[in-house]
């Protein structure tokens, strides 16, 4: 089992990565976790016959924005699309003329369902909750290949992150602010709430995401995390584009 980092910025692409989409590579099948300009890469890894599951966490355009790039990709099997109630609404909102090819015109089947209504057709997702955004967002716990992966962005440090990545393999959550910046009125993680999360989860390894580009635009500033929180927490690692974490 692979975990595929396809793009790992947050707020928009730069000459360091692309938005975020993560994929992972599982016996279940191709899982993606959302759906950022990163998913362009998807067809360099996609090459098994295979379900597709789409999640996403919510609908700030740097995690839906790669959207109007899947019609070129290939889902033999269809893609299922997972997202908080409403999400039928809002993707058909987006995905149409004059934006985008419509849903109904994509060369492959779409179904998009939402949660919790439709929990039963994804026996793999474990746990779903809120996280604390200005946005409602929602956090993923899945077992997978015998391990359990979450991924938890955008969120500013609250009890449920905590609990979705509780022992967790691989707890995939964020980045976005600098050290000692808080901002309650947009949250998001910096550094130092990343060895929090890590030792109060006890997740086995921490994985960065959603690195801003305006605050941290290059290789050289995401290296200055992994410094700061190697000195608290072995555990945590930064990404980077096209990164693969074999399980």
């Amino acid at each position: 089992m692979k975990v595929i980092f396809l793009g790992t910025n947050g707020w928009y692409d730069n000459e360091t990565g692309n938005t975020v989409c993560v994929l992972i590579d599982a016996p279940e099948g191709y899982i993606l976790l959302d759906a950022g300009n990163g998913i362009h890469k998807l067809d360099r890894y996609m090459t098994e016959d295979k379900p597709a599951y789409l999640f996403l966490s919510h609908f700030h355009l740097d995690h839906i924005g790669g959207l109007h790039t899947i019609v070129r990709l290939n889902f033999p099997r269809g893609l299922q699309i997972f997202g908080q109630e409403g999400t039928r609404k809002i993707l058909g909102d987006v995905l149409r003329q004059p934006y985008s090819v419509p849903i109904d015109g994509m060369p492959f089947k779409v179904d998009i369902r939402e949660l919790p209504e439709d929990l039963a057709a994804v026996p793999f997702l474990e746990d779903f909750r809120p996280l604390v955004h200005v946005s409602p967002c929602t956090g993923f716990r899945f077992r997978l290949g015998g391990k359990v992966i979450t991924y938890c962005t955008d969120t500013g440090l609250c009890d449920n992150l905590i609990e979705l990545g509780r022992d967790a393999d691989i707890l995939i959550t964020e980045c976005s602010a600098l050290s000692g910046q808080q901002r309650s009125s947009w949250p998001h993680l910096a550094p130092e709430d990343a060895v929090v999360v890590s030792k109060k989860s006890g997740a086995k390894r921490v994985v960065l995401v959603h690195f801003n580009a305006s605050l941290y635009p290059t290789a050289e500033s995401r290296r200055q995390v992994q410094a700061f929180v190697g000195r608290e927490a072995d555990n945590v690692t930064i990404s980077h584009d096209d990164m693969i974490i074999e399980l």
